[in-house]
């Protein structure tokens, strides 16, 4: 049924519902009827009369349905998807859409809602006209939610230029979607100590220590001292060297 193609196409695309116009024409014995249909503020006719009306109906949408359909079903369905996944962008594809079709440049205002918790709600004139978008948590959000109801609006009318700056955004809509499933990973942090040089080839090494290693030695593991009389410590070796001697000194005189 082509009637009921064109109504779901119209749905889809956020388009009003056809609207259905019949005229009569031949005798009154033997009538003909002609159909125009309006869809999204185009109109198209039956490709020919019909003995009956709704013959003349039918035809008018199959007609409607297969030139929208070609046009740019997939296209308006495309950018309307781009805007349903995050209206980051919503503001400045308006704005440029502005500047492109020169139309006065859309006018924000925000208010304060009192709810539950806070909210914030904007609306927008643009072209003559005001939109008002979702609440928000924050003024930002709620104007980009505001500029996002008249992109819908103009999707509906099936603009190319609208859709044409939307898919141009596409790549910068979908990384920002990503980025915000992604979550945020965080690597541990690993401690290092000092150890005994002489162990490792010299006093300018240094032996790294994970953090489970330094918490089971405790707070005595961490104050280690190098090996009496080695290199890395020659004043102890001159001390014992000397108490040594001292003491034959003693033993001979006794």
């Amino acid at each position: 049924m082509h009637k009921n193609r064109l109504q779901s196409f119209a749905e889809r695309t956020h388009k009003k519902l056809p609207i259905y116009k019949t005229e009569l024409e031949g005798e009154y014995h033997s009538p003909k009827f002609r159909c125009t249909v309006e869809v999204g503020g185009q109109q198209f006719s039956s490709s020919g009369s019909f003995n009956r009306k709704k013959e003349a109906e039918q035809d008018a949408a199959r007609v409607a349905y297969e030139t929208l359909a070609t046009i740019g079903e997939g296209d308006v369905k495309e950018a309307f998807g781009l805007i349903e996944q995050d209206a980051v962008f919503c503001k400045s594809i308006l704005y440029e859409f502005a500047v492109k079709t020169k139309i006065t440049w859309p006018a924000y205002n925000v208010i304060r809602l009192e709810k539950p918790f806070t909210m914030f709600g904007a609306s927008v004139v643009f072209n003559g006209n005001t939109y008002s978008g979702e609440p928000a948590s924050n003024k930002k959000d709620a104007k980009q939610n505001a500029a996002r109801a008249v992109i819908k609006s103009i999707l509906a009318t099936d603009s190319t230029c609208m859709i044409e700056i939307i898919r141009s955004k596409k790549q910068l809509i979908t990384a920002a979607r990503s980025s915000e499933s992604t979550p945020t990973t965080f690597t541990p942090i690993k401690f290092t100590r000092p150890v005994a040089y002489a162990a490792y080839g010299g006093a300018d090494h240094v032996a790294s220590m994970s953090q489970d290693e330094s918490s089971s030695l405790g707070v005595q593991g961490l104050n280690m001292v190098p090996t009496v009389g080695t290199s890395a410590n020659p004043s102890l070796k001159a001390v014992t060297g000397s108490k040594k001697r001292k003491v034959t000194t003693v033993a001979k005189e006794h």
